[in-house]
């Protein structure tokens, strides 16, 4: 049966080299790359000097929770640091509150917009921005959960004086509901995905909170010119529109941060939408990578369909060469997944890891129908 399997004309071969090449490039893109992400990061070797960070925040109506978040913030251990919060003009309490919480912190300062500019959540960034006074600058929201004293301090040290940015993880907090979990892999995906591309040198950026970078990037792009009406994303398009940019993504822990929102079926739609819209606004420049594993999988499964049916009867030789492949990505998954801090999500990242690229084209198409009606109505 060896002599009969190798005694076969070349042509024969074309789906074991199809198999064969698919599967290099997938264990390349596993190992060389998303694997980095997770091996990357190490404690860092020195105690840095406290950087003058500037906390951007946004709100709108959060008068049940925006003071217990500023006392929070106030009682960081870290000395440097200024409080800019922009009121996206709240019809609840929460201008009173910034006033009076202003006037007894100096930490803190705020303004509003106006009725005319209400509810653009770039135009508040934009003006946070110029009113920092500070050349680094951190975005959070009250729903940010700042348990950890030591959070910018950390923030801080994990920062490399040569970067201009730091890409920490952040993610929902648990809960029972399907679209809880769902939206948590989606999230923790994307983080992966963009931090496997800077390991290729491609800035890539699906996230705005829990970035802290130095504020003359955004001037120097200048900030949302030309995006303003792009309402499904916020700094990640200011950020990716560089073509280079040197920046850290970060898995460690202790500068990770939870949410609290409310994880439903629209905040998954929403979620995976925004991150198609981001990946379809960069240059293909960044995209290589991304071509890559498709190409990758494209190959994988036209070798093993090709073989599946013209050559099934040495099925034992090439059926075991998915599984390796497989075996490898469900260690990978499950090292993030630890090094991440995710608990009860280990099945549902790995059975997404296949779905996602049918689930990506079906909102791909729905958004390209969209845009289409559009242009109509």
């Amino acid at each position: 049966m060896t002599q009969e399997f190798f005694n076969r004309p070349f042509y024969e071969w074309g789906g074991y080299l199809i198999l064969l090449l698919g599967f290099v490039l997938t264990l390349v893109i596993q190992l060389v790359f998303y694997r980095r992400v997770i091996v990357a990061n190490r404690a860092p070797s020195k105690s840095r000097a406290e950087r003058p960070i500037s906390v951007l925040l946004n709100v709108r109506n959060e008068s049940e929770r925006l003071e217990q978040f500023l006392l929070k913030l106030l009682d960081q251990n870290y000395s440097n640091f200024e409080i800019v919060v922009v009121d996206d003009f709240s019809a609840d309490s929460t201008l009173i509150i910034l006033g009076v919480m202003a006037k007894k912190y100096p930490k803190i300062k705020f303004s509003s917009l106006n009725q005319e500019n209400r509810s653009s959540e770039k135009m508040a960034m934009n003006l946070a921005m110029k009113a920092a006074k500070n050349d680094w600058v951190l975005l959070l929201t009250p729903e940010t959960n700042l348990d950890d004293r030591d959070y910018l301090a950390k923030m801080n040290q994990e920062l490399d004086d040569d970067s201009q940015m730091l890409v920490s993880y952040v993610n929902y907090n648990s809960g029972k509901t399907r679209y809880n979990r769902l939206c948590r892999v989606e999230r923790m995906d994307a983080f992966w995905r963009a931090s496997a591309n800077q390991r290729a040198s491609i800035p890539l950026l699906y996230q705005q909170i829990n970035v802290l970078f130095n504020k003359r990037l955004y001037f120097e792009t200048g900030g949302f010119k030309g995006k303003m009406n792009a309402h499904y994303a916020g700094l990640e398009l200011v950020f990716n529109q560089l073509s280079k940019l040197n920046v850290k993504f970060s898995t460690a822990i202790q500068a990770s941060l939870r949410e609290d929102r409310v994880t439903d079926k629209d905040e998954f739609q929403d979620l995976v939408k925004k991150h198609i819209r981001i990946f379809n606004d960069i240059s293909f420049s960044k995209k290589w990578l991304a071509w890559l594993e498709r190409l990758a999988k494209l190959l994988f499964l036209t070798g093993l369909l090709t073989l599946l049916f013209t050559d099934i009867r040495y099925w034992y030789v090439f059926v075991p060469v998915p599984f390796i492949a497989i075996i490898i990505q469900a260690v990978l998954i499950k090292s993030l997944l630890k090094c991440l801090a995710e608990k009860k999500i280990f099945l549902s990242s790995f059975v997404y890891v296949f779905v996602r690229p049918f689930l990506y084209f079906y909102y791909r198409a729905s958004i390209y129908l969209q845009v289409q009606r559009n242009k109509w109505n």
